[in-house]
């Protein structure tokens, strides 16, 4: 028999953490567990998923020490249901059987739930030789500013997660699903000695959005370039990284564009919005003539049609060009400056979308769209 004793919030907060490594849907039954360690006063849970692993650590009364796994949804669902209130849990083997019960006792309730008992969970331990300390702000503006570019489509896996290029000044983070490229720059000492590039799965960062809730923590990368480990207080997260190699994204860059628009970024966002509800197939026509911006977009089969007019500063030759309406949202939602910056060259090549205001300290943000074909 092993017993401990906890609070609702603390479990239902440890729980609900490691729970974040379970796929929605496992066909591996291997899977469907919180695995649950007792010793020295503390509980270590622990989830996976193969690829994917979180530890979360919480100090428990308790003078036990045992191992067993819980159903993930089980588990959940009834912390889910609870208010927060001091709480028991004795755990009690079945006799000749790995199989046991887990009974909880709390002010108002008595629950079982099954439980199996378990060998310590394996870890395969990893050697990290570099370890950056970054500022948790500056990784989740790194991973918000990229990760809706990423790909969907498992037949380009590198493109499934986003790239961290690390140097000693700087961290370069770029995604892409091949229509649009994001790449964000910045200023972040860490304490490398040759650039580090790793790809990390689009799955893995909205995982840390929501895991890293402190000031600070630490991203360490393993010697083999295979692994990544997230650790913020508590809880460490590892996962296995993409060792697809990512495309050169620098060779799609354009440099010499000869046109370049500067517009207020709501305005323009703002217009796009309601003209892009106009089209059949979702794509809007802008046309930019000296200091007047169009967006235009029609429906022939249902005889709709919008266009509105803005204010701009444009320099170059007029233009008229065809986008993907939700492409050209997402790239100004992602930008906070007040004007936006776009730079063109013809209808078919690819458009940039930056800040209008330089940051200060090389911090860089571009977001390259791809124009699409319009009928004329």
């Amino acid at each position: 028999m092993m017993q401990f004793s906890s609070t609702i919030r603390q479990m239902q907060d440890a729980v609900s953490k490691v729970s974040q490594a379970i796929p929605a849907k496992t066909i591996d039954p291997r899977y469907d567990n919180v695995h649950l360690t007792l010793e020295n006063g503390t509980l270590t849970l622990f989830a996976t998923d193969g690829e994917l692993s979180i530890t979360a650590k919480c100090d428990v009364e308790t003078s036990d020490a045992g191992n067993i796994g819980i159903k993930a949804k089980t588990l959940q669902d009834f912390l889910r249901s609870m208010y927060d209130t001091p709480v028991g849990f004795v755990i009690q083997r079945q006799e000749i059987s790995d199989h046991g019960t887990v009974s909880i006792a709390t002010d108002k309730g008595r629950y079982k739930i099954p439980c199996l008992f378990e060998s310590k969970p394996e870890k395969n331990e990893k050697t990290y030789d570099i370890a950056i300390e970054l500022k948790t702000a500056e990784l989740q503006d790194l991973i918000q500013k990229t990760i809706f570019a990423c790909s969907v489509d498992g037949m380009r896996p590198a493109m499934m997660g986003v790239l961290f290029e690390i140097e000693e000044t700087s961290i370069t983070a770029v995604a892409t699903d091949g229509h649009r490229l994001v790449r964000y720059r910045k200023p972040v000492s860490a304490q490398v000695a040759d650039k580090q590039k790793i790809v990390v799965p689009a799955r893995v960062l909205s995982i840390i959005q929501k895991l890293a809730q402190n000031d600070t923590l630490t991203m360490s990368i393993d010697e083999e370039r295979r692994s990544v480990c997230y650790t913020c207080d508590n809880v460490v997260l590892e996962a296995a990284l993409i060792v697809e190699p990512y495309p050169n994204y620098e060779a799609v860059i354009p440099v010499e564009h000869d046109k370049k628009m500067v517009a207020e970024r709501s305005v323009v966002y703002d217009s796009v919005r309601r003209v892009g509800r106009f089209s059949s197939i979702g794509d809007v026509k802008i046309e930019i003539n000296g200091p007047i911006l169009k967006i235009m977009a029609e429906n022939t089969n249902e005889g709709e049609s919008a266009q509105e007019e803005l204010g701009c500063q444009f320099t170059g030759e007029s233009i008229t060009i065809g986008f993907n309406a939700k492409f050209i949202e997402a790239a100004l939602a992602h930008i906070d400056d007040n004007d936006i910056v776009i730079e063109l060259k013809s209808p078919t090549t690819a458009v940039i979308f930056k800040p209008g205001t330089p940051k200060e300290q090389q911090e860089d943000l571009i977001i390259l769209v791809m124009p699409v074909r319009i009928n004329n």
